[in-house]
């Protein structure tokens, strides 16, 4: 990585993305403006309507945004989440930056650039925001799911009806004494970390990845990189800068104009999920600080 101290203050977004081009073509516009330091690696799922007809040609012209060439397909609740985010960690890792965000083509930002430097100069830059909560779920690791790729939030009949025969057979099958980092550990998705952190992180997936040992796991994108930070960076976890709105459901709830002042008053850096077509109201929002 540079010495220069402006590549220290550069911020890498990791999106991940699979509908909405206006609405992600103006999420990267907001983060990575031109002349801004900072620069965002994208990838859109695959088998998305979005990848097939436009390959991310929409972001051809913004000059801090790399779209991923070749992404995966990318299904809910499986390891091919955990395939995308390594392909956009990687991406990131061949540029100097201080810290790397993970988040969707969903996420807005709710404070400015300079709010979360300053956040981060708190700690001097050491804190990994991420969720890492030890032995939650540690079944979907170690227990062989040979539904998780059939798995869905909205399932159709025959998809619940497919889910549910392989979920039988599954149960058969014996655990598995899978802990390549010690427990494990669960936490959301999304998180913020410093570089050298996501280089340790990526080294770590390399040998798992290349075995296909997350293959047949459940929601490995909840427990895998957050096991990792945990075995490796136990005192250096901080709860991630996210407001979002569970409702008991498999998703957040989609958060509208009502919901704004409640994220704003959160002091989190990012709003998790809105959309366009449900309440375009975000849009034109500014940073509370």
């Amino acid at each position: 990585m540079s010495s220069d101290p402006a590549s220290a203050n550069a911020m890498a977004w990791l999106v991940l993305a699979h509908e909405s081009a206006d609405q992600l073509r103006a999420l990267l516009q907001r983060l990575v403006p031109a002349g801004n330091p900072d620069f965002a690696v994208v990838h859109i799922d695959r088998k998305s309507a979005l990848w097939r007809e436009t390959r991310g040609r929409f972001l051809a012209d913004l000059p801090n945004v790399t779209v991923i060439a070749c992404p995966v397909a990318v299904r809910w609740a499986h390891a091919s989440q955990v395939a995308a985010i390594r392909l956009a960690l990687r991406a990131a890792l061949s540029r100097p930056f201080g810290h790397a965000h993970l988040i969707s083509g969903m996420d807005w930002p709710l404070v400015s650039r300079e709010a979360i430097l300053a956040d981060l100069s708190h700690t001097d830059g050491r804190d990994c925001l991420i969720e890492a909560e030890d032995g939650v779920q540690s079944w979907r690791m170690e227990r062989i799911s040979l539904h998780s790729r059939w798995l869905r939030p909205d399932p159709t009949p025959v998809a619940v009806r497919r889910e549910w025969l392989l979920r039988r057979l599954s149960a058969r099958l014996p655990d598995r004494q899978f802990r390549p980092w010690g427990p494990w550990h669960k936490g959301s998705t999304w998180w913020s970390l410093p570089r050298e952190v996501c280089a340790r992180v990526d080294a770590e997936l390399a040998r798992p990845t290349a075995r296909m040992a997350l293959a047949l796991t459940q929601c490995a994108d909840e427990h895998a990189i957050q096991t990792i930070v945990a075995h490796h960076f136990p005192s250096r976890i901080a709860g991630p800068r996210r407001f979002i709105s569970w409702t008991g459901d498999w998703s957040p709830r989609t958060l509208t104009s009502a919901d704004w002042p409640d994220a704003e008053a959160s002091g989190a850096w990012l709003a998790r999920k809105v959309s366009a077509r449900v309440d375009p109201f975000f849009m034109d929002a500014q940073p509370v600080r």
